[in-house]
């Protein structure tokens, strides 16, 4: 039974939603709940744990890095940690954020490691400290949660999720667990989701067959929550009267998610490679981002291509083209203005040497947006461009089923020429299939070589 994985923020008055919400959560054998509550640095979690213990229907415990997670029960990280999860709870050294423990930082490793199964729940607290990791977990196809502003002793935390427009649902923390109930067990049956699909093809041209079920039902389900309706029964009554509807289905399947650097070790491996190789290569680059969401990935690749050749040589020699099946998405790569929370965590030169102010927002520089060239193309369709040195596809595999996976991957070794660079998410691998279309380069940051010659 695959197991679902929630993190809970809190902060500032927070113990006593935590508390409500904890105590009302259901028994299900299918969640285990981590806690993310800032606490000063010599704060002893071990006493919240006792706490709220004999309240809680589950069982608590202080986290400690290495153990499994074991459903129905939760797991407070001590005070001095970070937390991520990948199957096993793992405690890092604070990072710079101002928060301790980080509540993104959690969130987003739960929608890297667990997709649709990832659950965000941001409680009373000051600051915004969740927003982006709620964010993480919604493009995922997870389900988030946020307190009513109104019943938190600080309403910041939720305030900020709410208001960044990453949170499904707004509860009291005491009904959040019959929410997660209701979740877990009305699943669209596979003849309803199949007619939906259907409906949607017919609609919009796009066809979601080989998506993973999971994903595409998660993202159902917070389309119901939004309407208000029980099941998938009345949604296709609904479309039946207003098929107008499906195109919003469609583009709340595709939600997008980029980020500028998202994954800054990765590349940085990528940049080792990429300045290695550029020594030698004196020719033309080119680099295609397949579902390049609002393109932030394209515009750091391209940032990356000017610190290393320069603005000249790089505007004369490289290329970097992009697609995405949503529209609207595409428009904001082709505008190129991102405000400042989007710029947040972006290395100051970087802002400086690449954008421009607008006031309120920033402008990607004139020099980036000549390299890069963005299209409305579904990649599953769409013809690759050809002799590509490049191919960056991050977070669009592990939303397809493997059949899709391996389609796609033979189709991307084709077009990438002798010794091309493929470059996916943390959370993908070329799987069985693709081991023998690519040869690892750097497989923790998951970085990989063409294989062979120049044909399949």
């Amino acid at each position: 039974m695959p197991l679902y994985l929630a993190g809970i923020g809190a902060s500032a008055g927070g113990l006593d939603a935590v508390r409500a919400l904890l105590s009302n959560l259901p028994v299900t054998r299918k969640v285990a709940y981590v806690v993310a509550q800032h606490q000063a640095p010599d704060f002893n979690a071990q006493k919240l744990v006792d706490l709220v213990q004999p309240d809680c229907p589950l069982r608590l415990e202080v986290a400690r890095s290495g153990r499994p997670l074991v459903p129905d029960h939760v797991y407070w990280i001590p005070a001095g940690c970070d937390g991520q999860l990948d199957g096993k709870i793992l405690l890092l050294a604070p990072g710079a954020s101002l928060s301790k423990p980080s509540v993104d930082l959690l969130l987003q490793s739960l929608a890297t490691n667990f997709g649709s199964r990832a659950l965000g729940m941001i409680l009373s607290g000051a600051g915004g400290d969740g927003a982006l990791g709620c964010r993480a977990i919604q493009a995922a196809g997870g389900l988030t949660m946020a307190q009513t502003p109104e019943s938190a002793r600080f309403p910041g935390m939720p305030s900020a999720a709410i208001s960044s427009g990453v949170v499904d649902r707004v509860l009291a923390p005491d009904k959040m667990g019959g929410l997660l109930l209701q979740r877990l067990s009305d699943q669209p049956t596979p003849a309803g989701m199949a007619t939906l699909l259907e409906l949607v093809q017919g609609a919009t041209g796009v066809d979601f067959r080989g998506y993973k079920e999971e994903t595409l039902q998660r993202r159902l389900q917070r389309r119901l929550a939004g309407l208000k309706l029980p099941g998938v029964d009345a949604y296709l009554d609904l479309v039946r009267r207003k098929p107008e509807e499906l195109g919003q289905l469609q583009q709340d399947f595709l939600v997008s998610l980029s980020g500028f650097f998202r994954d800054e070790e990765c590349f940085a491996a990528l940049a080792r490679e990429l300045k290695a190789w550029l020594a030698t290569h004196r020719g033309p680059v080119r680099v295609w981002v397949p579902a390049c969401a609002t393109g932030e990935e394209a515009y750091s690749l391209a940032m990356l291509l000017v610190e290393m050749l320069g603005a000249e040589q790089a505007s004369q020699r490289c290329s970097v083209e992009a697609c995405d099946l949503n529209a609207q998405a595409v428009d904001v790569a082709r505008r190129g203005i991102y405000s400042g929370e989007a710029l947040a965590k972006l290395d100051a030169s970087r802002l400086q040497r690449h954008f421009i102010s607008t006031g309120n927002a920033y402008r990607v520089s004139e020099l980036l947006r000549s390299m890069c060239r963005f299209q409305q193309q579904d990649v599953l369709t769409a013809p690759i461009p050809e002799r590509l040195d490049l191919i960056s596809c991050r977070n669009l595999l592990i939303y397809l089923q493997s059949g899709l996976q391996g389609e796609l991957l033979g189709r991307f070794r084709n077009s990438l020429r002798p010794g091309g660079l493929l470059f996916l998410a943390p959370s993908e691998t070329t799987g069985t299939v693709g081991s023998t279309l690519f040869v690892p380069v750097d497989k923790q940051h998951r970085l990989y070589r063409r294989r062979g010659g120049l044909s399949a």
